[in-house]
């Protein structure tokens, strides 16, 4: 009888520190996954500000390119309008002045 006792506590003992064992791998893993997911995550948002900070630097850009664009094409306007008025402008001040002298005259 004293053998089955001694029997029994030893399974007894195997299995708390099976159990223990066990829980304790359970706890590394929990651990290693908590981890694996912290350092997922900042990966995540790192790659996320730095894509961000792509786009609107990308944004700006386009920005500026057309501002650019629109003031050379105003720019560009200006001339051809200031051209052909110094083109017509001695006929337009001649037509004028013949008007008002021919309405005073």
């Amino acid at each position: 009888m004293e053998e089955i006792i001694k029997q029994i506590a030893q399974i007894d003992s195997v299995a708390v520190s099976n159990k223990e064992n066990s829980e304790q791998a359970l706890k590394d893993r929990r651990e290693q996954y908590e981890k694996e997911i912290i350092a997922y995550r900042e990966e995540t948002l790192t790659k996320a500000k730095e894509r961000a900070e792509e786009l609107y630097n990308e944004i700006i850009m386009t920005g500026k390119t057309g501002n650019s664009l629109e003031t050379e094409k105003s720019r560009k306007t200006a001339v051809v309008t200031q051209n052909k008025y110094l083109e017509i402008e001695p006929v337009l001040l001649n037509e004028v002045f013949n008007e008002i002298f021919r309405v005073e005259g």
